[in-house]
């Protein structure tokens, strides 16, 4: 596994027998990569650095981040600007050894930011995900979900950020009835914490995996977007106009798109993946619109066998443990 130095990683050799050290989260990554799909450009904070900052806390707080780390985080930052040779705005995520596996999803449970640029501001995002990690939500979902375990860890992924047109999330089987020959799409303007935080209703289609055809399609409530501030450093939430929120998020070109994408995931990493999404660009390549992969995990939900009090539950709901049921299917990784 190549090592940018002793505390970050190379994204792309983040593999199921690394998860120990860089986090389910980063697994997804690699294996998205391994795939060869588009995906933006990345290094990964391992867990060993997470351990250095808790060990130099006195128990009663958050740790302090010493000068040999703090170095070795802006190093990882400054190797990715010059690989894409700018000052690249990022994405700042939490990649727990527990998270994206089979048991618990640990959606919503741990920090991201959206929207870092420059060294300073990439570190201090890093320490906050740290700081976030050993907060007592985290601890009390960790024991519910995983039987009280008390061994965890946690990694950070520092990706390049997608200038989103449009983003979300997409099942490669129908996350309610497991239905395997079902693609279930949900998709919203802008960046897509709109989406898997619940600020908006989205855009939905039900596709046939085989054939590609549209079984449903309902248009959703998108009152809000998020979208990257002008001065490329922050993220603000801006309203939709009312002739957008009428407009469906994504054209059929992009939906087929996307359902090529489902079918090449399942191809290499088996079957019942959640995928997120982008259609964008990127700061370092602005003229350059594309479909990204940003991240991949097993479903986490159990199916119904049957019609239940879940009917009324939108799929993403399902899938970010809205309900009290947590366990299910997932993929081969």
């Amino acid at each position: 596994m190549r090592a940018l130095n002793p505390f970050v990683r190379a994204t792309i050799d983040c593999a199921p027998e690394h998860v120990s050290l860089v986090g389910g989260k980063a697994v997804g990554l690699g294996s998205l990569l391994r795939a060869g799909q588009r995906v933006p450009a990345s290094f990964v904070v391992t867990c060993d650095a997470f351990a250095d900052f808790v060990a130099s806390g006195d128990g009663e707080g958050p740790g302090t981040l010493r000068d040999e780390v703090r170095q070795a985080l802006a190093d990882g930052y400054d190797a990715l600007c010059a690989e894409r040779q700018a000052t690249v705005t990022v994405a700042v995520r939490s990649s727990a050894t527990a998270e994206d596996s089979r048991d618990a999803s640990f959606a919503g449970q741990f920090r991201t930011y959206l929207g870092a640029r420059g060294t300073d501001s990439v570190v201090e995002q890093i320490e906050q995900c740290w700081i976030t990690a050993t907060s007592a939500h985290v601890d009390s979902y960790r024991r519910d979900r995983l039987n009280g375990a008390d061994e965890h860890s946690i990694a950070v992924i520092v990706q390049e950020l997608v200038h989103a047109r449009a983003s979300g999330v997409m099942f490669t089987q129908h996350p309610r009835t497991g239905d395997r020959s079902l693609v279930v799409i949900e998709s919203s303007h802008g960046l897509g914490e709109a989406v898997v935080g619940g600020e908006v209703v989205p855009d939905l289609f039900e596709l046939n995996k085989i054939t590609g055809q549209v079984h449903d399609r309902r248009l959703g409530t998108k009152v809000v977007e998020h979208l990257l501030a002008e001065d490329g450093g922050s993220v603000q939430t801006r309203p939709v106009e009312p002739e957008r929120q009428q407009a469906w998020s994504i054209s059929d070109e992009e939906i087929a798109a996307l359902l090529s994408m489902a079918a090449d995931l399942e191809a290499a990493l088996g079957r019942g993946l959640d995928i997120e999404w982008a259609i964008g660009s990127t700061g370092t390549e602005p003229d350059e619109v594309a479909l990204f992969a940003l991240q991949v995990r097993p479903i986490t939900v159990e199916v119904a066998a049957g019609p239940t009090s879940t009917a009324d539950k939108n799929p993403i709901d399902l899938v970010l443990g809205r309900l009290s049921r947590h366990h299910g299917s997932g993929a081969e990784q």
